[in-house]
């Protein structure tokens, strides 16, 4: 989690009253720390009792619970011009599935939104969302976005792809695999292609977009400046770390046989035949015009990394 003392609240010219709906979650600590040093007043709806925020002047109002919970939701989206709709999942359990949090999670948080006034929707889903996905995942994501785009609301939507940072779990579980094995597993040939963002640049958008009126009614897919396949990511924090290792190609057969094991004994199982999906498409994005129409320009994965992963 980002340090809490990191943040000084910003003055109260432009200050918004939002709602950050996942505000507890990996990328959320870091949206939520960029709203306190906006001076924006927040709404914070989590599955925590404490996300462990820092608030002073009482500038976040923190409320535990799901946005399943009409009556939570209710109560957190009070007086908010802008919801932050960051809640999803990226593997399921008896009790939190795709179509139910994220499809008909969504569908509950625009009908609430309306009826308390709110603004303007800002909702966190997935590059590689659309019409007719082969996964379920991007399946209900896309389901959400239709909610959201016919909810007559203003709304910004961003397609982020794999989003990395100190406390992600994807960079720290190839790390962490690297210092522990000799051989890292790579599932089929490795060649599919990501574009890491990094957590604190893609919520540095997130976060003014409210303020900037080209993002309005607007989709943007983002992606950091590399299109890397997933052999060139390993090896990346293999250097950063200085370990030599070699790697072991497991087929797409053997994963899939693998997953469906998991799928039995874990929830939420640590690999599923969705996820093998999702990594077969890749996930990759023009990213210029978000650098372009926001004036930002994305970090090289190795530059980020390189702050933060020891050796």
């Amino acid at each position: 989690m980002p340090e809490p003392e990191e943040v000084n609240e910003g003055s109260d010219e432009g200050a918004l009253h939002v709602a950050v709906l996942g505000g507890s979650g990996f990328i959320g600590t870091y949206l939520v720390l960029d709203l306190l040093r906006m001076g924006h007043r927040i709404n914070l709806l989590v599955n925590k009792t404490d996300p462990g925020f820092v608030s002073p002047r009482g500038t976040i109002r923190i409320f535990n619970g799901s946005i399943e919970n009409d009556i939570t939701l209710a109560e957190c989206l009070d007086g908010c011009k802008v919801v932050y709709h960051l809640v999803g999942l990226i593997a399921e359990t008896r009790d939190k599935t795709f179509r139910k949090t994220v499809a008909e999670g969504t569908a509950k948080v625009v009908a609430v939104a309306k009826s308390k006034g709110v603004e303007k929707i800002i909702y966190l889903s997935a590059l590689g969302t659309k019409e007719n996905a082969e996964s379920l995942y991007h399946q209900t994501k896309y389901e959400a976005e239709r909610h959201v785009i016919n909810s007559g609301l203003d709304y910004t939507i961003f397609r982020p792809s794999v989003v990395y940072g100190a406390q992600d779990k994807f960079i720290n579980r190839i790390a962490r695999m690297i210092r522990l094995s000799p051989l890292v597993p790579v599932i089929g040939d490795g060649l599919y292609k990501l574009q890491p963002v990094y957590v604190e640049e893609l919520c540095a958008i997130i976060a003014i977009t409210p303020q900037k009126s080209f993002a309005s009614r607007r989709i943007y897919d983002i992606g950091g400046p590399q299109q890397l396949t997933y052999l060139e990511i390993v090896d990346i924090v293999k250097q950063l770390l200085g370990r030599r290792r070699g790697k072991v190609h497991v087929p797409l057969w053997v994963a899939r046989s693998a997953a469906a094991i998991m799928e039995k004994l874990f929830q939420p199982a640590p690999l599923t035949a969705d996820q093998l999906k999702m990594m077969r498409a890749g996930s990759t994005c023009d990213h210029t015009i978000v650098e372009k129409e926001f004036g930002v320009r994305f970090s090289p994965l190795e530059m980020q990394l390189q702050k933060y992963l020891r050796k």
